[in-house]
């Protein structure tokens, strides 16, 4: 059984993240998308970056220099790590991490935060899946403690966190709720607090999952299915002027997502020039989900 983090311990833990993640750091103006690659594209990448099996949900550490993903390619849904050297180089060699991560349950979905910290799912305690927090240290990943009840329901898959600080200074966790009758929505909770449904076009009546903001809090980057059928979620996004705005209008990321093809997870890094994201689209090492990343 996994330790319980409380809404007090959770402001506690993720603050040392959040020292460097101020929103008062403005990002700056950006082009467009470049046409998207495999992330096994880049010299000196591993070829088992992607494998025959689902590769994908994945996350880069704030200094671009470390890659989390999910992968079933032993049979089982496990967290994989891959580094590098610089930013100018292909992540090498992926590593499915040991236990306490990895073990007989589902997990998934992982976000790396600053502080060596990672967020991720689970099916430890809740077989639908709950979200968890750990820290790499000098003897490796510690044991992963889990979200209380405002961040978890029970009987319900939380999924996928985003952490930003808004302008008022307070932490604030994005992530996504689904199950069996719901397709997906995406929550919010500020300082720890209780859990919010996210305002303005982020959300609809089709499903809205795995979020992803820039670390001033303005633009967010996440799947849907409202142009397409249940099985075919696109890469979306909003704007707003200030984290105190609710969210713009949705917007289809036409040139990334390919029509009647899975597209998923769109992960943006912390500089905001590059975006990591989950597809089935032709050309992939298998009809399984790859990774692929764009930049800007």
């Amino acid at each position: 059984m996994s330790r319980m983090i409380t809404s007090r311990r959770i402001v506690a833990m993720m603050g040392v993240s959040m020292l460097t993640a101020s929103a008062a750091l403005a990002m700056p103006q950006f082009g467009e998308w470049a046409a998207p690659q495999s992330i096994e594209a880049p010299s000196g990448a591993s070829a088992n970056l992607n494998s025959p099996a689902v590769d994908g949900c994945a996350s880069l550490s704030p200094d671009g220099l470390m890659l989390a993903f999910n992968s079933n390619r032993t049979g089982n849904f496990d967290i994989y790590i891959a580094r590098r050297g610089s930013t100018a180089e292909g992540f090498g060699e992926p590593e499915r991490l040991p236990a306490p991560i990895n073990g007989p349950a589902t997990e998934n979905c992982p976000t790396l935060i600053h502080g060596k910290q990672m967020i991720f799912t689970s099916t430890r305690d809740d077989s639908q899946g709950d979200l968890y927090l750990t820290r790499i240290g000098p003897k490796g990943w510690a044991e992963p403690a889990r979200f209380d009840s405002n961040i978890n329901e029970p009987g319900i898959q939380d999924e996928v966190a985003a952490v930003f600080e808004d302008d008022e200074g307070r932490q604030v966790m994005l992530w996504s709720r689904r199950n069996g009758s719901n397709p997906g929505d995406i929550f919010q909770s500020i300082d720890g607090g209780p859990a919010t449904l996210v305002q303005g076009g982020v959300n609809s009546s089709a499903g809205d999952n795995r979020p992803s903001v820039t670390h001033d809090g303005k633009t967010i980057f996440w799947d849907s299915t409202r142009n397409s059928d249940p099985a075919d979620p696109d890469l979306w996004y909003a704007t707003r002027s200030s984290t105190s705005d609710t969210w713009g209008s949705a917007e289809r990321l036409t040139s990334l997502s390919v029509a009647g093809t899975f597209d998923a997870r769109p992960f943006v890094s912390w500089d905001g020039t590059t975006l990591i994201f989950s597809s089935a689209r032709p050309g992939g090492t298998s009809p399984a989900p790859d990774m692929y990343f764009t930049t800007r």
